[in-house]
């Protein structure tokens, strides 16, 4: 793999502790980028300048799209990131909730798509609910917005844990797919994630799929067999022997 990038909110709490010292063991540890999932007041130039030492890509965001447009796509711009991901939506609960996330979406994607950056969704588990005779609810989403405006950041793990076949439904969607949520699980019922390769997810048949066309993001989170960055390590390395 070419692009295999951490999810930083795998490390929030250091983080929150020391921004430059955690970027640095992650570039240690090989990766080749990262996704924040917030900038802990650190000013756009200063992380960019902290990136470009440490020769890492800032590959993406996770934040709350929704809030003010010019502030937010300025940061990513000086980041050179080149995606913005909704890490969530407010409510599945019914048909119409998703109707208007998708419409605010699509208008925001073009927004964004003028400033050279691609919006995406990231799914959890609870998009994948029957939707009457109209397939998954998630689908709705993607039903109802242009790939041109809005991608798909699937998550594969809570994919798996949803009920799909990671790989189908990446192939569904594959025109939209610009990064992918690399996560493993141990066991579904009860929930316990675990290093990527340890587990349950097909990663080789994401990868035969999607090839180095696209950005694979680790994430780690709900490990109980090991530390943290120990299983950050051990996900990086299984990934680059694919």
């Amino acid at each position: 793999m070419k692009h295999i990038g951490l999810q930083l909110y795998s490390v929030g709490n250091d983080m929150g502790k020391d921004v430059y010292s955690t970027l640095k063991k992650t570039a240690e540890l090989g990766y080749t980028g990262v996704e924040f999932a917030g900038y802990f007041n650190v000013p756009a130039k200063q992380m960019r300048e902290w990136l470009d030492e440490l020769g890492l890509k800032a590959y993406s965001s996770h934040f709350n799209v929704f809030g003010d447009f010019e502030q937010d796509s300025e940061y990513l711009k000086t980041l050179g990131a080149e995606n913005a991901v909704l890490p969530g939506g407010p409510s599945f609960a019914t048909e119409k909730d998703v109707l208007e996330l998708a419409c605010k979406m699509n208008e925001l994607g073009k927004k964004y798509a003028d400033e050279g950056i691609k919006l995406a969704y990231h799914n959890h588990s609870h998009e994948f609910t029957k939707n009457g005779d109209k397939g998954w609810t998630l689908d709705v989403l993607y039903d109802n917005t242009s790939p041109e405006y809005v991608g798909m950041q699937l998550d594969v793990c809570w994919a798996l844990v949803g009920g799909q076949d990671p790989v189908e439904y990446l192939k569904k969607y594959r025109n939209r797919v610009s990064t992918v949520h690399m996560k493993e699980v141990l066991t579904v019922s009860p929930y316990e994630g675990t290093a990527i390769g340890d587990g349950i997810v097909d990663f080789k048949g994401i990868y035969d799929l999607l090839g180095d066309d696209v950005i694979y993001i680790v994430e780690q989170e709900s490990i109980k067999t090991m530390e943290t960055w120990e299983a950050i390590a051990k996900s990086r390395e299984y990934l680059s022997s694919l």
